[in-house]
C-alpha cells in the first residue's frame, strides 16, 4: 500500500498554520513620504484558521473582523497615528481534501494598508 505524500502533507499543514496571524512591513521607499509627506510603510497581515462549514471558527479565527483587528493592533503596537486599508483579500481552500474538506476547510484573510506615525523614515 503506498501513501502518497499530499495525503500525509494536508494533516501536518492543518495542524501546524491554523490559528497564526502573520504581519510584514515594508519601510523603504527610497526617501519618497507619503501623501501627507510623513514617511510611511505598508503593513500587511494575514489570517489562517481551520473553519467549520464555511461559517464557524474551529481552530483560529479568520474573518474580515478578526484580522482588521489584527491589522489595527500592530500598527497601535508600532507607534501609528494614521492608517489607509488598501486591499482586504480572503480564500477558502474548500477543494484541498474534497469532500471531508466542504466541512473543515482552511480559510486565509489578508488586510493591507498605509501606517503612518511608526519610525518608518528613521
Amino acid at each position: 500500500m503506498r501513501i502518497r505524500t499530499r495525503t500525509l502533507l494536508l494533516p501536518l499543514l492543518l495542524a501546524i498554520l491554523p490559528a497564526c496571524v502573520t504581519h510584514s512591513h515594508i519601510t523603504k521607499f527610497n526617501g519618497v513620504n507619503g501623501i501627507r509627506g510623513e514617511p510611511i510603510e505598508y503593513q500587511t497581515t494575514t489570517s489562517y484558521a481551520l473553519h467549520f462549514v464555511f461559517l464557524f471558527g474551529l481552530l483560529g479565527d479568520a474573518s474580515k473582523e478578526n484580522t482588521l483587528d489584527e491589522f489595527t493592533r500592530e500598527a497601535s503596537a508600532r507607534g501609528a497615528t494614521r492608517m489607509r486599508i488598501t486591499q482586504m483579500s480572503s480564500a477558502t481552500y474548500w477543494y484541498l481534501a474534497f469532500p471531508l474538506s466542504l466541512f473543515f476547510h482552511p480559510v486565509r484573510h489578508t488586510v493591507e494598508g498605509e501606517v503612518e506615525g511608526t519610525s518608518a523614515g528613521e
